[in-house]
């Protein structure tokens, strides 16, 4: 028998809520982390994350393979959580460019496994006719990860970005603990299996997709050679943990609205606009990070990421589940994510330290906004079908915002 439509959402909404701890302990802090705890140059820091790059690159599309076809998406959800936790804490031990690279690839190889299939599990849930609704539970994360800035902010300034990945495994494993609570799914073999498996199956039916990830790549490069460097870039205007957690918290809260609202812009103006539009804003807001030389105005405009990364992240998962077939979610997202988030650091992580560390902050992200204003310009003619150009005639459902995300 189906369990109730709003216990299956709480559970969800659930995951999202625990999972922005997690992501608020490792991201903002993350080129601070290495460079105070591992004691690493700017270079070296692109180094690592070209190394995480890499493993992203090759990890995305098997973990996004054997969840729609073999695992099944919780599984393997389960299995990264995991995973992800103790590479963590193994990466805390570890002295040295080459064990902290080791560990950060092992690291990245399971956290990978994340992002794909929680949105895999959104976009099952809501079918076809509510699709667009995801910002509406996706803003969840957005809550817990603009609170948890602050709240890492405080405790690491107090006791050291060192603890960083310690609390990142505790929520990580929280995580985990909460997900036992969700339905668990099957893979579905395919019947064709052609070259490449579900990767090649997402390409066959749909090959408009190659156009939208040259544009996911060009915007993911710009932002990974901007957003890796943020921290480092404020530190160096005479901030510190604190006004870095500042900033990215202003920059979570900004993100529950614009997330909440995702589906009516994505109605009203049709999924291009609205993806050109987080394009141009990331191209703006990187430009005012390089010529912005006072710590406080630099922390409070990383609001303008949590604007630029709603609208890219919600149109990105909508675009994927308007193309790809439902028995391909977690293959295509993990595309998408391969591309935004393993070459995207490859390119971005890896030149952006290294022109960081030699031109300058405002040679580096003069060239990111020059990337995002590309990828703008990219995405207008990629995503001109009438499906993704024109706004959508279909009423958004609301998703029950009274409803809170425990039980």
């Amino acid at each position: 028998m189906r369990r109730p439509q709003v216990r299956e959402e709480v559970q969800i909404q659930g995951l999202f809520v625990i999972f922005g701890f997690s992501i608020a302990a490792f991201f903002p802090f993350l080129a601070l982390y290495y460079r105070d705890y591992h004691d690493l140059s700017a270079s070296q820091i692109g180094v690592i994350f070209l190394v995480a790059g890499v493993t992203r690159t090759i990890a995305n599309p098997l973990w996004g393979h054997y969840a729609d076809t073999r695992l099944g998406r919780l599984t393997s959800l389960q299995v990264g959580f995991a995973g992800a936790a103790a590479a963590a804490l193994w990466l805390n031990s570890v002295e040295g460019l080459f064990m902290v690279a080791v560990a950060t690839a092992a690291h990245s190889a399971f956290m990978v496994a994340h992002g794909s299939n929680m949105d895999a599990l959104v976009l099952e849930h809501l079918g076809d006719e509510r699709m667009s609704d995801y910002g509406r539970i996706r803003a969840w994360e957005s809550v817990t990860y603009a609170i948890g800035s602050l709240a890492f902010g405080v405790m690491l300034e107090a006791f050291g970005v060192g603890w960083a990945m310690p609390f990142y495994a505790v929520s990580i494993l929280c995580a985990l603990l909460w997900s036992t609570s969700i339905a668990r799914d099957r893979g579905r073999r395919l019947e064709d299996q052609g070259r490449l498996g579900a990767v090649g199956a997402v390409f066959r039916e749909a090959p408009r997709f190659w156009g939208f990830l040259a544009a996911v790549l060009l915007v993911w490069t710009g932002f990974n050679a901007a957003w890796f460097f943020i921290s480092l870039r404020i530190e160096d205007a005479g901030g510190g943990p604190l006004l870095i957690g500042i900033g990215v918290a202003l920059g979570g809260l900004i993100e529950v609205p614009t997330m909440r609202s995702s589906a009516r812009l994505q109605s009203r103006f049709g999924l291009r606009k609205v993806y050109v539009a987080g394009c141009l804003i990331y191209a703006t807001g990187f430009l005012l990070w390089g010529s912005v030389a006072d710590p406080t105005v630099l922390s409070l405009l990383t609001m303008l990421e949590g604007v630029a990364f709603s609208l890219l992240f919600t149109t990105t998962i909508v675009v994927v589940g308007r193309l790809v077939p439902s028995h391909l979610y977690s293959t295509g997202s993990a595309i998408s994510q391969m591309v935004g988030f393993g070459l995207g650091p490859i390119i971005g992580g890896f030149c952006g330290g290294w022109s960081y560390e030699h031109l300058g902050a405002f040679t580096t992200y003069a060239g990111a906004s020059i990337l995002a204003a590309l990828a703008a310009v990219v995405a207008w003619f990629a995503l001109a079908t009438p499906a993704l150009r024109d706004p959508s005639s279909v009423e958004t459902v609301t998703m029950m915002p009274e409803v809170g995300p425990l039980p």
